[in-house]
């Protein structure tokens, strides 16, 4: 189960994966692209260059997780069932480039990068969040977004509308404090006693 941190550390994984595999034909010269974890200050000012970038524009609290405990694993098994809260997070992909085929060639090689590996674990996460648990997976898919509420997102941008894809990752499990609970019943007292002097 992950901190707080898990949230950061899954956008700067999916951040590393495509700086990673970014091909030499878009990151090298004349071209050079480059991926970067966007956030509102980057946003408010335009975006320039040749640019893949991820932006999180909501997290939300993912319904069919809301109510669930998990047994606690190791030594730590005998205290009950550990509470969490489940986030998905929904972000964008957007490509912008200083040309149609740059553009076009930023979003559809980011797409099919993430088409062809679509989960995020703790081999990519644990050197920011080491409390991500061994069987954790974060599963990014495309999300449905209508255009109209797309639009919404770019109203408040600085920059123009340029290529952009949404996606839901699934689901980060953040660690809530454990719930209390409540021991045995109390069979016997002992009350120490010293001699009456």
């Amino acid at each position: 189960m992950a901190s707080y941190k898990g949230v950061h550390g899954a956008l700067t994984a999916l951040e590393d994966f495509y700086k990673n595999r970014l091909p030499a034909e878009l990151s090298a010269g004349p071209t050079n692209a480059s991926v970067k974890l966007l956030g509102s200050k980057d946003i408010a000012d335009k975006l320039s260059g040749n640019l893949l970038g991820i932006y999180l524009h909501r997290i939300t609290i993912d319904d069919h997780g809301r109510t669930r405990f998990f047994k606690q694993q190791g030594t730590a098994n005998q205290q009950g069932p550990s509470p969490e809260l489940p986030v998905n997070l929904h972000f964008l992909l957007i490509a912008n480039a200083t040309s149609a085929t740059i553009e076009a060639d930023l979003m559809s090689w980011a797409m099919v990068e993430i088409a062809n590996h679509s989960q995020i674990d703790i081999s990519h996460i644990q050197d920011i969040d080491d409390e991500w648990g061994q069987m954790e997976v974060l599963n990014i898919t495309p999300e449905e977004m209508s255009t109209e509420d797309l639009m919404r997102i770019w109203d408040v941008f600085e920059s123009p509308y340029t290529s952009t894809m949404p996606y839901t990752a699934k689901t980060i499990r953040l660690r809530l404090n454990p719930q209390r609970i409540e021991g045995a019943d109390i069979k016997t007292r002992v009350f120490p006693t010293g001699n009456l002097s």
